[in-house]
């Protein structure tokens, strides 16, 4: 049987799993967990391997869109943030580089494309009706 457990000391939070403390990672009670090189708990913006992930206040890793600052962000199923032109439920969005979400008019690669308030792209037919 597998012994794991969290630990707070000096304010900060440690995972163990059989007596030893982890690293990078991890994975307790259906939620994946990032500790850094020290075995601490990370929470908020954290970047791995080129990749940014949100970590939430309790230190679980976050998927689906998130509302930081005001600005929304999609993270995927592997908690991964995404970027550029992403199909979600039906409907294109665009997500810039820093992953904030599109909307009013944006160009991109040299074509002008209308974003609805709820960052949807606003698509129209060669009449200009939308769609």
């Amino acid at each position: 049987m597998i012994d794991s457990y969290w630990h707070k000391a000096d304010g900060k939070w440690y995972f163990y799993r059989n007596g030893v403390k982890q690293t990078g990672w991890v994975l307790d009670c259906n939620k994946w967990y990032l500790l850094d090189k020290n075995g601490v708990m990370l929470t908020g913006w954290q970047q791995d391997k080129g990749k940014w992930y949100l970590l939430g206040s309790d230190g679980a890793m976050l998927t689906g869109w998130q509302k930081v600052n005001n600005k929304w962000y999609y993270m995927d199923s592997s908690g991964k943030m995404l970027i550029g032109w992403v199909y979600l439920g039906g409907k294109w969005y665009y997500l810039y580089a820093n992953g904030e979400m599109a909307v009013g008019e944006i160009e991109v690669k040299g074509f002008k494309y209308h974003l609805r308030p709820d960052g949807s792209l606003l698509i129209t037919n060669k009449d200009g009706v939308i769609q």
